[in-house]
């Protein structure tokens, strides 16, 4: 059902501290905390002396304590300390699950240990705030399976019914889109052209006052299940950098099979000392996912499980083929690596 050899999002950086963090993630419980030079430090939240949750202890520097039998285990999960008769640590471990620090998040590699490369971590710097960019953020649970969501988010046709905050009323019947592959990156690109400022646009917008403009909305996925939606405005006909983007990144981690730890972050670059502005958005983008996207998710994911219906989405429309061409990537890199572990297909 995973793709185990992936860097997957387990935790915004300012959530894992030195105080335990237990998430489950891919269906194995997590404990993270930061050692005292602050690196973050991912191992299994089970115990292996007796299945205890190991983020219910406490840190001695840089190891975690079991609060059962108080055994401690170092930042590379081996046991090092027993407390107890006077004997000495047993040959346990903890699974270590390697973690990198990166663009204000905290990654997760879920796969062989040996196999984790930070280089490939993909890139989201264009999300985080700086001088010349402001960025709100926020954390949702979801009850339903990840797919459904990038569904969702590569499907950006389904704004106009749902989110009135992001589209006009008939963008559909205008609306222009495109998808294509580059390598196992699926673009789903929409774009529309002498429009009225859409109301998000139109808070973002810092230029003279324009009747009009030209809009886009592209959305990129990457495997796993990690996306980037860029969306600008720009006077009709003219150079993007002649108006107002922003970006919203979209980093989807299973926590099961059928529910989701969904990070977002939607980063501008206008108004940028506008807090008043920062807080509608966060608003906004938090009542656009919980309130509009979640209850129809959820509700999927409910009908999903019944017999009566078919195992695979229909696809219908235009705005179907972006998490279409997202599933296929999804699979055959799922039947690549069965291949690799079972050439002979037994």
């Amino acid at each position: 059902m995973y793709m185990l050899d992936r860097w997957y999002v387990a935790a915004f950086a300012e959530e894992v501290t030195r105080t335990p963090l237990c998430r489950t993630l891919l269906d194995e419980p997590v404990v993270l905390y930061r050692t005292d030079a602050g690196d973050p430090v991912a191992l299994s939240d089970v115990c292996p002396h007796r299945r205890a949750p190991l983020h219910l202890g406490q840190l001695h520097g840089d190891s975690i304590a079991c609060p059962y039998h108080g055994l401690r285990f170092d930042s590379s999960g081996q046991c090092v300390h027993n407390p107890n008769f006077n004997n000495p640590a047993p040959a346990i471990r903890a699974k270590r699950y390697p973690a990198v620090e990166r663009d204000d998040m905290i990654w997760l590699w879920m796969g062989a240990e040996e196999n984790a490369d930070p280089k490939t971590i993909l890139p989201f710097d264009l999300i985080v705030g700086t001088d010349r960019a402001t960025a709100v953020r926020g954390y949702l649970s979801i009850k339903a399976a990840e797919p459904l969501i990038s569904d969702n988010l590569l499907d950006l046709s389904h704004a106009e019914f749902l989110h009135p905050f992001l589209a006009n009323p008939g963008f559909n019947s205008r609306l222009k889109q495109s998808v294509r592959e580059e390598g196992d990156t699926v673009l789903s690109l929409y774009g529309i052209n002498d429009e009225p400022l859409t109301p998000i646009l139109g808070q973002l917008w810092d230029k003279a006052p324009i009747p009009r403009v030209d809009m886009r909305f592209d959305m990129r996925w990457d495997p796993p299940s990690c996306l980037l939606l860029e969306i600008g405005a720009t006077p009709p006909g003219r150079d993007k950098s002649e108006g107002v983007t922003a970006w919203v990144s979209h980093l989807l981690t299973p926590e099961t099979e059928t529910t989701t730890h969904y990070f977002w972050t939607f980063t501008r670059d206008s108004k940028l000392d506008d807090d008043g502005l920062s807080e509608r958005l966060r608003t906004g983008i938090s009542q656009a996912f919980m309130a509009e996207d979640a209850p129809i998710i959820e509700w999927q994911q409910r009908y999903a499980s019944r017999a009566d219906q078919p195992s695979v989405p229909r696809r219908l429309l235009p705005g179907d083929r972006g998490g279409a061409r997202a599933r296929l990537v999804v699979e055959r890199i799922l039947a690549s690596t069965r291949h690799r572990e079972d050439p002979k297909g037994r």
